[in-house]
């Protein structure tokens, strides 16, 4: 006999599941990298997993094992005796996927790229720490091999470009060193002999060191890929024993000549104008307040102009201004500036060509930084400037934006020139 709510009401059936529902599978429980590779594959080839599930939960499993490196042991010879025979279980494994998909090529080429950059890493780890011990065992500990080896390993490139890397690095045909002693403008491509191997090593291995022993970035990634480069010695750099300041920038603008508190203030400058009875109506109100936030060197000349200062007021204005900023390298200036009709974009160049010499001075005699050359690479703009003095802005051996440095300011930084790259 039925219940009476059946007899009552039809009763519906509950749905039941079209498919049955697939736990995705987790990667920590693989035993071993080649049991991963051949399960996904097997899950992708039955439908279980789509090919996006499959390309992340692939990208798990790679960075799951890609344990600390080490010369000696690293993970997949502790895992399998005999690294041929892995390489090539495992590239059969991948080799099922269909290269053919056009939609899919290029991602499945990457992939097999990568497992098999992997697989290799032993072969490169062994090479790269023989040619890395060799070429730079008097400046680098043991620990630092491995670990520049591993940067230059993890290079954005193929693994046949890291073996042919390995015989630049041997030849020493990563860097263009003569570039770095001789002033100019250059394409960045130039100075890695338009190598894109090189490039991209480099650029692996821009940030390592940098703050470490004061060293900025850069320093030590050319001084690992030159025979003739080396971060010892005075300057941040020495290329062939010559002293080179490098100042390298990541964004668009350029660094600066000097730092605040090395010259005068803007308060102090104000105070000067204020002992010349001619000029202060030109910048200063009836209350005695300063009329312009910024004044810079080309604005402040034609103002001195126009103020109809004698010969020997000129003179001492220029002294008391240029020559409180930069010493005997403000010489020129002042004599330019104290003609009757001075010409502001004249005393402009040399005040900009002042502030550079007299940051070479500064530096070694402050901060004990001695350097020849000052060495400009910007990434951003792909351009390498070298400068050895003030003369090469001036007469246009180097070229960078135009500079007009401010005696007034809010900002401090904008009294020295800025090495902007155009």
């Amino acid at each position: 006999m039925k219940p009476w709510f059946v007899k009552e009401a039809d009763i519906i059936k509950f749905p039941e599941p079209e498919k049955k529902v697939i736990e995705l599978p987790n990667v920590q429980s693989y035993p071993d990298f080649l049991t991963g590779v051949k399960d996904l594959h097997s899950r992708k080839a039955k439908g279980e997993i789509s090919q996006d599930s499959h390309d992340r939960l692939y990208q798990d499993l790679i960075h799951r094992f890609m344990k600390k490196e080490s010369f000696e042991t690293p993970w997949f010879l502790r895992e399998y005796k005999n690294l041929n025979q892995a390489k090539q279980e495992i590239i059969q494994s991948v080799q099922a996927l269909d290269l053919q998909d056009q939609e899919n090529a290029k991602k499945n080429a990457e992939l097999l790229d990568q497992v098999y950059s992997i697989l290799k890493s032993s072969d490169t780890m062994s090479r790269l720490g023989g040619t890395i011990k060799n070429a730079l065992s008097d400046e680098y500990k043991e620990n630092e091999l491995v670990t520049i080896s591993e940067l230059i390993n993890s290079a954005k490139i193929q693994y046949k470009q890291k073996i042919d890397f390995l015989k630049n690095l041997q030849d020493d045909k990563c860097i263009a060193a003569d570039m770095l002693k001789t002033p100019g403008n250059y394409p960045i491509g130039d100075l890695f002999y338009n190598d894109e191997k090189n490039i991209a090593v480099f650029n692996s291995l821009l940030p390592y060191g940098a703050g470490a022993k004061q060293k900025g970035k850069g320093e030590h990634a050319l001084g690992i890929m030159s025979k003739r480069i080396t971060v010892k010695g005075a300057g941040d750099i020495s290329v062939d024993g010559v002293a080179t300041e490098l100042k390298v920038e990541t964004t668009t603008g350029g660094g600066r000549l000097g730092e605040p508190g090395a010259v005068p203030s803007s308060e102090q400058m104000k105070t000067i104008f204020g002992k010349y009875k001619k000029l202060v109506p030109m910048l200063f109100d009836q209350q005695g307040n300063f009329q312009k936030p910024r004044l810079n060197v080309s604005v402040f000349v034609s103002m001195a102009n126009q103020a109809k200062l004698t010969p020997s007021e000129k003179k001492k204005l220029g002294t008391d201004v240029f020559g409180s900023f930069w010493g005997q390298h403000a010489d020129p200036i002042i004599a330019e500036f104290s003609k009757a009709n001075a010409d502001p974009d004249k005393v402009r160049q040399l005040h900009v060509r002042a502030n550079f010499n007299w940051y070479k001075d500064w530096m070694a005699n402050t901060k004990g930084e001695a350097f020849v050359n000052l060495a400009v690479l910007s990434i951003a703009r792909k351009q390498l400037a070298v400068i050895s003095s003030g003369d090469d802005i001036v007469n246009g051996t180097v070229r960078i934006a135009k500079q007009n440095p401010y005696l007034v300011t809010p900002q401090p930084r904008e009294a020295f020139a800025q090495i902007n790259l155009k």
